[in-house]
């Protein structure tokens, strides 16, 4: 099982360079957090506020992820260790609820982020960084 994290869904979404690399990982068993479903969506009113995408793609792909298309933890739950794994690594607490899921679930960690695929390693998560 993965683990993906907010920066692979808009890589993918977005047709980003090297997208096609997240698809390959989209096609695993993955799960992500509920968090991730409202930080692609400000990314993608980002592109959208920019002319990158339209808002009926961005409103699309919003509605998916929010349906479950991907199981979805609710962050809840993950927040108090999320915040020791920042506050003991100065990262974000975003970055720190991937890695506690992660960990939480044995599984591995995908990111685009290599300080957060660093910091998970410290803290004993298998990454793959793309």
């Amino acid at each position: 099982m993965k683990v993906i994290d907010s920066s692979i869904l808009v890589m993918y979404f977005s047709k980003e360079p090297g997208w096609e690399s997240a698809e390959r990982i989209l096609l695993d068993e993955i799960v992500t957090l509920d968090l991730a479903v409202k930080e692609v969506a400000n990314a993608l009113w980002k592109k959208v506020i920019r002319g990158e995408m339209s808002l009926e793609n961005a409103v699309s792909i919003v509605e998916d992820l929010a349906s479950g298309v991907i199981p979805l933890y609710r962050q809840e739950q993950f927040l108090s260790e999320a915040l020791r794994i920042a506050a003991r690594n100065h990262i974000t607490v975003y970055d720190s609820l991937f890695i506690v899921l992660a960990r939480d679930l044995e599984a591995v960690l995908v990111t685009l982020d290599k300080r957060q695929a660093e910091v998970a390693n410290r803290e004993g998560v298998e990454t793959e960084a793309l």
